[in-house]
């Protein structure tokens, strides 16, 4: 799949693995009743897992009846193998998208409850929905990033990238000590608080923007389908 950009850049990229972040914000993790992590939680989505584009459906699975949305910032990354060494986000990052971590949450937990792995409730189809890809370059400095999520009209999630607890510098780092990353693979760095259940009908809207919510930078949206 080749990754688009919402405006001209010379740069190509095809989809590569996904990274996600787990518990990157403290407040999610108190949300769900977790420890504050002192390193990263990592997880991998399988390429399947993938919808990318402006205007996305979310079929919802038949296995549960607990589907939720988990709002994040997802980096397009310009790759570096193992053993990154990144000094700024400029080494790292070649865009942003604002994207969807769906989860079967009551599949998920079961599966922790018996210590199963939970890649079903992580990684079936459409369960890492990414919009377009806003240029490093074109974007505003990665520390005055935010975003913002509504489901119906009601607005849900509302972050800052100050608020994380591990940066792109700490992450690609850590990421890359045992797995090689390539350009065209995607970081989702994690939820704020706020994540909660889907319905078919729903309607999401997210939006990158600055730390005034009317600077929008992209939007995105997704509606919530029958699983076909």
């Amino acid at each position: 799949m080749r990754l688009l950009f919402d405006r001209y850049t010379e740069e190509e990229y095809e989809a590569g693995t996904v990274f996600c972040v787990g518990r990157n914000y403290v407040e999610h993790a108190e949300e769900l009743g977790h420890e504050v992590p002192v390193d990263p939680i990592l997880f991998v989505k399988p390429a399947n897992a993938l919808r990318h584009g402006s205007y996305n459906l979310i079929e919802y699975p038949p296995l549960t009846k607990e589907l939720h949305f988990e709002g994040e910032l997802v980096l397009l990354l310009r790759g570096g193998g193992r053993n990154v060494r990144a000094y700024s986000p400029a080494d790292i990052i070649a865009g942003y998208a604002v994207g969807l971590d769906l989860t079967m949450r009551d599949l998920q937990t079961e599966a922790k409850r018996k210590g199963l792995p939970w890649t079903v409730s992580k990684g079936f189809d459409g369960a890492a929905q990414v919009s377009h890809f806003i240029p490093f370059e074109a974007a505003p400095p990665f520390e005055e990033l935010c975003f913002s999520l509504w489901v119906n009209d009601e607005l849900r999630q509302r972050a800052s990238t100050n608020q994380m607890i591990f940066s792109p510098e700490m992450l690609l780092p850590y990421i890359s000590q045992l797995f090689s990353v390539r350009p065209g693979d995607m970081l989702f760095t994690g939820t704020p608080r706020g994540v909660g259940p889907l319905h078919v009908e729903d309607k999401i809207v997210m939006q990158l923007h600055t730390a005034n919510p009317d600077d929008v930078l992209l939007d995105f949206h997704a509606h919530v389908a029958e699983w076909a």
